[in-house]
């Protein structure tokens, strides 16, 4: 196993990572809130932790990596209400785009993707058994967690319950009503109360629906266990909801951890404020990526450490740009057809490349070539195992890059190619020439073109060249169909 140290937030200092259980690792991250298109935030989020699964893979761990879906909450249930549509079929829609959106930016799917619709009577019994342990009220229809029920709240923020003074998403209620019927101002939501005419679930405590918090750690539970080897996501989910989180799962099971390890992301930034909805100010996954590859937008996230905030400006991304295009060309010396391929067949496919592999080793072993590939390895992972420092890895192959750029030897620079590509795969990286790819839009317009040469030969009765375009487009999986009197149609097969 690795050397591999993170910084927790609980304890706010970097410490050695040992999991619970020797070999066996359990990650979850919380998901998307699915109300609207996913912005370069979200990347950001999905990016560093698909990176941080991929070199938990890498180093040798069984992970079980979970990353939950939240359809259902006040902001989607709005959402819905403003265009006119179903609260499920908003989110089941924006489900599909956000699947869609971490596709495109090479985001491997989790081993589980709970969604909380799924878990609504599990959190009820979790609710429940709060209540009996005297950790939680119910009032008016609501159900609060009693903050001051649980002496260590505040502990993953660093702040004491007087310091607390909002622990809670917007609910339907003002917070003027709230004032009265809860106990504490810092208690928070469990379960909401709501209108029969909103989604929601008959409950003990009549119609509604359950407070975020409670989601996550009702399919923490359920998915993987009471305690886990590591909890993430963005920084602004440390308080309220990571903290809430720890409150009611911790009293629930008597004080036993709900995380061993806290990682938190810092933010996307534009003129030093977090990228969000709300400020208005964000740039969509999809928006960006018709401008820049994938692989630019993963090297724009991957040049910061995933703890310090990135600023968003037309300038730091065409200088990844830049970055990916250096890459890119080194990594066309890599053969094909050489025996180390199948090292770099781990990107788009979602396969995960281990230290260990046979073809990877064969590199690290392979003479003079060895020598770089070794050192390579050795840098990577020394970076890495410093608490994921992409930054530094991404230096470690810069170095190769500039190896195969000033190698006389070609098969020596395609050995170097072949290990830049496996290594930058750990990172999500495909370094894949879109230079020689055409989109469907283009593709078309050129069949037309094509079309446009096939009708003026033959009307200058030049068939031979007329049947010559049509066989061509043929081999290429493109039936062409002859209209009499009116202009070819073509469709592909």
């Amino acid at each position: 196993m690795s050397g591999l140290k993170v910084f927790n937030t609980l304890t706010s200092k970097k410490e050695d990572f040992v999991p619970l259980k020797a070999g066996k690792v359990n990650l979850y991250s919380c998901g998307p809130t699915v109300y609207d298109l996913s912005h370069l935030g979200h990347a950001r989020k999905e990016i560093n932790f698909d990176v941080i699964q991929r070199y938990l893979r890498f180093s040798g761990y069984d992970l079980t990596y979970v990353r939950n879906i939240t359809d259902i909450d006040d902001k989607i249930i709005n959402r819905a209400r403003e265009i006119d549509e179903r609260t499920e079929k908003l989110a089941r829609r924006f489900t599909f785009t956000f699947w869609k959106d971490m596709d495109a930016l090479n985001v491997a799917p989790p081993d589980m993707e709970p969604r909380a619709t799924e878990y609504i009577k599990p959190m009820m019994t979790f609710v429940e058994e709060l209540i009996k342990k005297g950790h939680a009220y119910v009032s008016e229809g609501d159900v609060y967690f009693d903050v001051l029920s649980f002496k260590s709240y505040g502990k993953l923020r660093k702040q004491s319950i007087e310091d607390l003074l909002h622990g809670a998403r917007d609910q339907v209620r003002s917070q003027s009503e709230l004032k009265e019927i809860k106990k504490n101002p810092v208690d928070f939501a469990l379960w909401k109360s709501a209108p029969q005419s909103e989604m929601g679930w008959e409950s003990p405590w009549g119609w509604g629906r359950p407070g975020w918090h409670l989601e996550c750690s009702t399919m923490i539970k359920h998915a993987l266990g009471v305690t886990i080897d590591i909890h993430g996501g963005g920084e602004d989910l440390i308080f309220p909801h990571h903290e809430n989180e720890i409150a009611q799962s911790e009293a629930l099971h008597d004080g036993e951890s709900l995380a061993k390890y806290w990682l938190h992301n810092s933010f996307v930034q534009v003129d030093a404020e977090k990228m969000s909805k709300s400020l208005g100010n964000f740039q969509t996954i999809q928006s960006v990526l018709a401008n820049y590859s994938p692989d630019t937008v993963r090297l724009f996230v991957l040049q910061t450490h995933y703890r310090s905030p990135i600023e968003f400006s037309a300038d730091s991304v065409e200088a990844a740009k830049a970055g990916t295009a250096r890459l890119l060309r080194a990594a066309r010396f890599a053969k094909d057809d050489d025996a180390h391929s199948s090292v770099r067949n781990n990107g788009k496919a979602h396969k995960y490349l281990t230290s260990n592999h046979p073809c990877l080793q064969s590199l690290r072993d392979d003479g003079e070539a060895g020598d770089v590939i070794r050192k390579l390895h050795a840098d990577f992972v020394e970076s890495m195992d410093n608490d994921f420092n992409t930054p530094q890895a991404i230096s470690a192959l810069f170095a190769v890059a500039d190896l195969i750029f000033s190698s006389k030897d070609e098969n020596l620079a395609a050995k170097y190619a072949a290990g830049l590509k496996a290594y930058a795969g750990v990172l999500g990286l495909t370094l894949t020439d879109t230079g020689k790819m055409i989109d469907s839009d283009t593709g078309a317009q050129l069949v037309e073109r094509l079309l446009d040469l096939r009708d003026a030969a033959r009307a200058n009765k030049d068939y031979k060249q007329s049947d010559q375009i049509r066989d061509t487009l043929q081999a290429l999986g493109i039936k062409v169909m002859d209209v009499k009197g009116g202009r070819a149609q073509w469709e592909k097969e």
